[in-house]
């Protein structure tokens, strides 16, 4: 029993090291202290930084900041320390290891934890958890900075391997691993994954009933679906404390259904979606052509951005075209010539999943012979269909309006992470049947040229017929020939040009097909040479999982490469204020707002590290926010800037291009007093009268607050005063002075949901004024304003995260610790 015991560890713990080696060979600058340049994550610094230095500075939790979108709630990007206990499973988990090592580490422990559950032999669950962690689409989401996506992708394969060892009859440790898999899943809150994995968790119930009701054996199952409810609810429950404000969150924003306008047609699509704009969230949809990238990473371009080399095309061209030689290969070596053609706006590269993979996911299609593989299939041409997106309108424009929270998604390029689970476990599954299972020989012999006819076949028809096939022309390259008739004085040498890239294009999948052919071979004869007894079965796998390794290492570095990581001086430079902050940051106002028109305001969280911007970067935006953004700011209505105490404009110098801050005289500071009331009748015209208006005068309210403020025409004269005494996140303080009673119109965003207001210690309504604004009924007289923000929700999250989360350690440990205990007593 020891032997046994040890003999597993040490297996164990060996694959370990492997996945370790291999995260730091594949990131080696990281051991140099580089660290990988991740867009996104470079926009979260400004996304949080005045939160996390409110935080850092006082020790109180900050729940809301006014770095975007003129105010939001700050726990949808930084709250501080979460009451969630399961962080510290995670930290365990990824070991301490430096980003992004450790997605790479615990991608391949997922799956290899999923193929241990399954019994597959010890090298194919060494392949298998290779290719699912190197796939391309993994890498380039880690290069874009999808943190939370990425390791939310690592434990979907765990949550299926204890949903089987639950329906196998193994209650207590299925159900274990299902619940703390799951919870560390969504402890890392990225929805949009959880929600697939859900998906295949369905497919799999399915089948399993299914496959309950034929084999008699429905009351286990009704037992396994019982215990795997309640493993799934115990894992929601440590996310409570971002779970249930999101919930509430998101009813005042994009992906909910609370904006009151019907100025348009989007409008109305928005509200009968009950979330994002179809439109907007199937932006990123794949091509149905385009999903052959599984197999041919270069079909459609590879990416948009992408280097070429002095024996490209293009290069040629360039020299042709009169190009000095240096600057052409300077020009053909930077990452930025648009290969990709496909339909999505842009791509920073494909869902690779490596030929040898897709050559073994079609023989499994013929081998194996378990009801696992029809769930498998079946959530692989799910998550498929479901990238179409608006390529596929027939099904997918239904499910959008019909399938439960799916509306709330963008981005349908994203469902390819369940093929990419689904194909890699079916394809371990093909080669462990295949070389150690108990069909005929010449039965497997018949399945193995099959698969490789079918799959040879299919690169030849797309690569090497490609050039009959495709045109190799997309909607960027109208954009391309613009650019470069600018650059090259004519249409004449632009379109050269463009015919010198289309054959790049071709080349490109040329080689892909050439590439996948050698790939699919080499496996191919390795399993061939095995049925005929010319090869043993360990050196069969071995050499199958070199070749894993070689396929998507060497398409991986397309993407991911020594260019990608920066040292700490180059990371810094990023975040560097220019002249222009520099000189808005001397204004010691703590509170007015910036807007910068030197790049889309709207998608500009660097703005955001230094100043309170009236644009921002989210794909969570207030609903009001939004309406704003659509139906005035971008008009240039300076009334709506003014009210928003806009003071700064970042706009660039007329000569020389760079940023320069001009000071705007007309806004209207923190809060004012009005003299006049515009009542109207509803959300349409309260939009529609900001148009032209005086902000400063007169307010404009939607009727339906005309009970809060009753009849009363509000005093206003010169003396009247309301200055802001203390800025703070969580709490504002204002003291007022006016003869009469007046209404105060505050430059602080409306949201209902834990904004409160006091005068003089007593609570008073707050009133939706100019559509996105607080307003305030204040009585004659001296007196104390605060505005403190204290969403009862976030509390409540926070309680029941913190108990249920020991909770679920607690008992999570004790059952994976009976199981230990039972398997050791059962085998003595």
């Amino acid at each position: 029993m020891k032997s046994t015991w040890t003999k597993a560890l040490i297996e164990h713990l060996a694959a370990l090291l492997i996945f370790l080696v291999l995260g730091f060979v594949f990131c080696s600058p990281v051991l140099d202290g580089k660290k990988l340049f991740q867009s996104d994550m470079m926009h979260y610094q400004g996304m949080q930084k005045e939160a996390a230095d409110y935080y850092q500075a006082t020790g109180d939790l900050p729940m809301w900041t006014n770095s975007m979108f003129g105010g939001m709630p700050s726990y949808v990007i930084f709250t501080g320390p979460s009451t969630n206990k399961i962080g510290i499973l995670n930290k365990i988990l990824t070991l301490g290891l430096p980003n992004p090592v450790d997605m790479f580490f615990v991608l391949m422990m997922g799956m290899y934890v999923f193929l241990t559950v399954m019994d597959v032999r010890y090298w194919i669950r060494i392949m298998g958890a290779i290719a699912y962690g190197f796939t391309t689409f993994t890498v380039v989401s880690m290069d874009a900075g999808h943190i939370t996506k990425v390791m939310s992708m690592a434990y979907m394969a765990p949550v299926l391997a204890g949903m089987i060892l639950t329906y196998r009859g193994r209650y207590i440790a299925g159900a274990s691993l299902t619940a703390v898999a799951a919870a560390v899943q969504i402890y890392y809150n990225h929805p949009q994954i959880t929600y697939y994995t859900l998906l295949i968790a369905v497919c799999l119930a399915v089948a399993a009933g299914i496959n309950a009701f034929r084999e008699k054996q429905l009351p286990r199952f009704l037992k396994a679906s019982v215990l795997l409810a309640i493993a799934g609810g115990m894992a929601v429950l440590p996310a409570m404390d971002n779970l249930l404000i999101m919930k509430e969150y998101t009813n005042y924003t994009i992906r909910g259904s609370q904006s009151e306008l019907t100025l348009n047609q989007q409008d109305l699509a928005n509200k009968k979606s009950g979330g994002l704009d179809i439109n907007y969230a199937f932006q990123w949809s794949y091509g149905k052509g385009e999903t052959f990238t599984l197999l041919l990473p270069h079909l459609v371009g590879g990416s948009t951005g992408e280097a070429l080399s002095t024996n490209s095309s293009t290069y040629k061209a360039l020299i042709e075209i009169g190009v000095p030689p240096a600057r052409a290969e300077a020009a053909v070596n930077s990452a930025s010539w648009q290969l990709y053609w496909g339909a999505q706006p842009f791509t920073s590269g494909p869902a690779y999943i490596g030929a040898i993979i897709c050559f073994l996911f079609v023989l499994s299609l013929l081998i194996i012979k378990s009801w696992h593989k029809w769930w498998l299939v079946a959530a692989t041409v799910i998550g498929i269909v479901l990238s179409w997106g608006a390529n596929f309108p027939e099904l997918n424009n239904f499910l959008f309006y019909h399938l439960p929270l799916y509306s709330k998604f963008r981005a349908p390029t994203m469902a390819l992470a369940i093929p990419q689970v689904t194909m890699v476990i079916l394809a371990c599954w093909a080669l462990q049947e295949l070389v150690y299972g108990n069909q005929s020989k010449a039965q497997l012999q018949q399945y193995l040229k099959m698969a490789f006819y079918v799959t040879t076949g299919l690169v030849i028809l797309l690569a090497l017929g490609g050039s009959v096939l495709y045109p190799f022309s997309g909607p960027a390259d109208n954009a391309f020939l613009a650019r470069y008739a600018r650059q090259l004085g004519g249409d004449a040498p632009a379109a050269r040009l463009l015919g010198a890239l289309k054959q790049d294009r071709s080349a490109a999948l040329r080689t892909d097909g050439i590439r996948a052919l050698i790939l699919i071979i080499v496996a191919f004869a390795a399993l061939w040479y095995f049925l005929k007894d010319k090869l043993k079965a360990g050196y069969a796998v071995l050499i199958i999982t070199a070749a894993v390794l070689f396929d998507l290492f060497q398409i991986d570095k397309t993407y991911m490469n020594e260019n990608n990581f920066n040292d700490a001086v180059q990371m810094a430079d990023y975040i560097t204020p220019s002249a222009a902050d520099e000189q808005i940051l001397k204004d010691k106002d703590p509170y007015y707002r910036v807007i910068n028109l030197t790049t889309n305001p709207f998608l500009d969280a660097n703005t955001s590290y230094f100043h309170k911007s009236v644009g921002g970067q989210s794909p969570a935006k207030l609903w009001i926010y939004e309406d704003l953004i659509e139906h005035q700011l971008t008009k240039n209505n300076m009334a709506v800037f003014n009210m928003l105490n806009t003071k700064y404009f970042i706009v660039p110098d007329q000569q020389s291009g760079q940023p320069i801050a001009q000071l705007n005289p007309g806004a209207l500071g923190n809060a004012w007093f009005v003299k006049a009331i515009s009542w109207v009748p509803d959300a349409n015209t309260e939009m529609r009268a900001l148009d032209h208006f005086n902000p400063k005068d007169t307010v404009i309210i939607d009727q339906r607050f005309r009970a809060t403020t009753g009849a009363f025409t509000p005093a206003a004269d010169s003396s009247a005063t309301i200055t802001l005494t203390k800025y703070g996140l969580n709490a504002l303080k204002y003291t007022a002075q006016n003869n009469g009673e007046g209404l105060a119109v505050f430059s602080d965003i409306y949201y209902p949901a834990g904004w409160k207001a006091y005068i003089d210690g007593k609570e008073s309504p707050i009133i939706r004024v100019n559509y996105a604004l607080r307003g305030l009924k204040i009585p004659a007289g001296k007196h104390e304003i605060d505005f403190k923000f204290e969403p009862a929700t976030f509390f409540l999250g926070r309680k029941i995260a913190g108990i249920s989360s020991v909770l679920l350690l607690v008992l999570v440990a004790a059952g994976f610790g009976w199981t230990a205990w039972k398997s050791r007593s059962a085998v003595e």
